[in-house]
């Protein structure tokens, strides 16, 4: 059962007051209660009728035609007070997790508000369109809200209906389904919610205590906090799989949506794995900030993203991804990155990022922690647990290093402002990205905490290390679910207690490093090398085969489509020196028609004959022809022994758990 989740101690609990013509500097001011405003009780709260606390916001949501990527939702909303008044609502905005202002407003439509059965007029606040205000005749006892949200692909929320809903499948996020009175604590603010599925359709949430009632699924009320952490996955093709090992008390469960039945097979092999890897978390952690744990799968994407929670995680990947053997490895990465949120994102939490409601702006200056932190976790874990394999991690390092090697925009933004910039980063377009740069800690963090797990274990003789830091500052409090901020000196004051040593100066260094600086340091430390060969790095390849991209950054420059667009290039490589541009479309290699292999085979080719590689491309409906100048050869990345140096990396990817 889900344990209401305790306020974040840092926010201080503030009055909330519903007045439009309250001056904004007192809004939080005790002095309001001597004042003796809240005589008139004017505090919205809601209805849930007659069964419910008349405190209790009643959430009704119609998900029957979730397959067509439409929901229809009606809040109802208690009114305490005999006086005409204006009440605001605000719509969520900033949600954690997705570190941006994401909240899809735009397809918020037919919006209307009724008090007492009559319809009244509304208006959006000029300045923030994601607040709403409502004059609320004299008398009312009874606000309701019925809106509807259409589902349109947005850039930068893969949990939008748009992106989410097929017709056999969706993912209920309670945040784009809600609406809270303005300037409230959402763990202040408490919702009953009740949900119609499509019929037949299985589902699976951390929510406690479902029950059917009238054709619908009706929960106990919980704090908005709770809810909107909380999301609810649906479909026709379901499969639940109870992944909690032996002598661990907590139940943890895979849930799996897929497409068709085919992809509800999961090998019984990857089940023991991912019971390993709940094994492994607890041994790194020693402690759980959740009472059960649920892993949300969709398998209908077009790539693979996540967004975690305390006691759940929302995870979306290709269809087939959970039985496909090249998506093993990314498949397993992707789960253990969102549960390890569960500790590094959830019950920590950068103090930037631990806003107090859904309209604060966060900022994101800690996210090399927050997701670059997880992100080497996860790869660690994943390979502790068996989800991946010694060597397809070691390729998976290769290929982040040398895909930051290329990015072009190191030379001009550093990884310190790349953290800022998030909110602008992730709905940025693919094109463009080796010089823009993207939320490149998924890919730079964990090169940068493999050095500081290796510098721990050297300076403390192998007695600390990353592991014993996750216990320490991640772990204590055990069984508790809540926030707890912290701040970079925090972190410093953190690793000082593993190890004295100028962390600040290790930690600056890398953020903010530019070009041609190497971002290796972390492999050399643990006495590794990226060296270049023709031999295929196998997580490129899966990569490749789950993108449907040819990935040809690290030789001429390219990133290509199936159909032969440039989605991106390497500004300085041979490609970029010959003028080509993303967008612009490859109809042609040295006089045939474009291929990827053939232009593999072109790019071999010219290694030996030195003859330039004539591309015809086209780009907004004219032809050019374009020669680059390129003779190295197919270059993939590879991890390569340091003579000399220990070889930490492989003692950190050592199971831990016993047999």
């Amino acid at each position: 059962m889900r344990t209401r989740l305790k306020p974040c101690p840092s926010v201080e609990p503030r009055l909330c007051l519903f007045f439009r013509n309250i001056d904004r500097r007192n809004r939080s001011a005790p002095s309001f209660v001597c004042l003796g405003l809240l005589c008139f009780g004017l505090v919205l709260t809601a209805a849930a009728q007659s069964q419910e606390s008349p405190s209790t916001i009643a959430l009704d949501v119609d998900a029957t035609t979730i397959s067509r990527k439409t929901l229809s939702v009606r809040e109802s909303f208690f009114i305490d007070s005999p006086l005409a008044h204006t009440v605001d609502l605000v719509y969520p905005k900033w949600i954690p997790g997705n570190h941006g202002p994401t909240g899809p407003i735009a397809d918020l439509v037919n919006l209307r508000f009724t008090a007492d059965g009559k319809i009244i007029a509304w208006a959006r606040d000029p300045v923030d369109m994601y607040r709403f205000h409502i004059p609320v005749p004299a008398g009312t006892r009874l606000l309701i809200a019925d809106f509807s949200l259409v589902g349109s692909y947005l850039a930068g929320n893969d949990f939008a209906p748009g992106n989410t809903s097929t017709p056999v499948q969706g993912d209920v996020n309670w945040d784009q389904v809600v609406l809270y009175p303005a300037d409230t604590i959402p763990d202040h603010v408490t919702v009953a919610a009740s949900i119609k599925l499509p019929e037949g359709w299985s589902y699976a949430t951390a929510l406690p205590n479902p029950s059917p009632q009238g054709g619908a699924l009706h929960f106990d009320p919980v704090s908005l906090t709770t809810l909107i952490d909380s999301p609810l996955m649906c479909g026709s093709f379901m499969r639940e799989f109870d992944i909690t090992p032996k002598g661990v008390s907590q139940r943890h469960w895979i849930d799996l949506f897929e497409e068709s039945p085919e992809g509800l097979k999961v090998p019984p092999e990857r089940i023991a794995a991912f019971k390993n890897l709940v094994l492994e978390a607890g041994i790194m952690f020693r402690s759980h900030h959740y009472a059960s744990y649920r892993f949300l799968v969709e398998a209908q994407a077009e790539s693979s993203d996540g967004l975690e929670h305390h006691q759940s995680s929302d995870e979306q990947m290709p269809e087939l991804g959970m039985v496909t053997p090249s998506f093993a490895a990314e498949a397993g990465n992707l789960l253990a990155h969102e549960m390890i949120h569960s500790w590094n994102g959830k019950f920590r939490r950068p103090a930037g990022l631990a806003t107090p409601d859904y309209q604060q702006p966060m900022i994101g200056d800690l996210l090399w922690v927050y997701e670059g932190l997880t992100s080497y976790w996860a790869e660690v874990l994943a390979t502790r647990a068996g989800l991946e394999t010694g060597a397809q991690m070691k390729d998976r390092m290769a290929l982040n290093e040398a895909e930051m090697d290329d990015r072009t925009g190191r030379s001009w933004r550093n990884l310190e402002d790349v953290s800022r910039s998030a909110q602008m980063l992730y709905g940025a377009s693919q094109q463009w990205t080796a010089l823009r740069r993207s939320t490149d800690y998924y890919r730079e963090g964990p090169l940068l905490w493999l050095q500081v797990d290796s510098v721990l274990r050297q300076k403390s003789n192998g007695a600390r290390s990353l592991d014993s830091f996750a216990a320490d500052f991640f772990g204590p409090p055990d069984g508790v679910i809540a926030v707890k901020p912290y701040t970079y000196q925090d972190l410093i004051a953190a690793l000082n207690r593993e190890a004295p040593f100028d962390w600040n100066g290790l930690l600056q260094g890398s953020l903010q490093a530019t070009r041609p600086a190497p971002v290796s340091p972390g492999l050399e430390a643990a006495g590794w090398t990226v060296i270049y060969s023709d031999e295929p790095n196998q997580a490129d390849v899966d990569a490749e085969s789950t993108s449907q991209q040819t990935d040809l950054s690290t030789s001429i420059g390219l990133l290509i489509e199936q159909d032969g667009t440039i989605v991106d290039l390497v500004p300085d490589s041979a490609a970029g020196r010959a003028g080509l541009a993303p967008a612009s479309k490859l109809m042609g290699v040295n006089h045939r028609v474009y291929s990827a292999d053939l232009l593999r085979r072109a790019i071999v080719e010219a290694e030996t004959n030195k003859q330039p590689i004539d591309l015809l491309t086209l780009t907004g409906g004219y032809y050019a022809n374009v020669s680059v100048d390129y003779h190295q050869g197919l270059r993939c990345p590879h991890l390569a022994r340091i003579p000399g140096k220990p070889d930490l990396l492989t003692r950190i990817m050592q199971p831990r758990r016993v047999e």
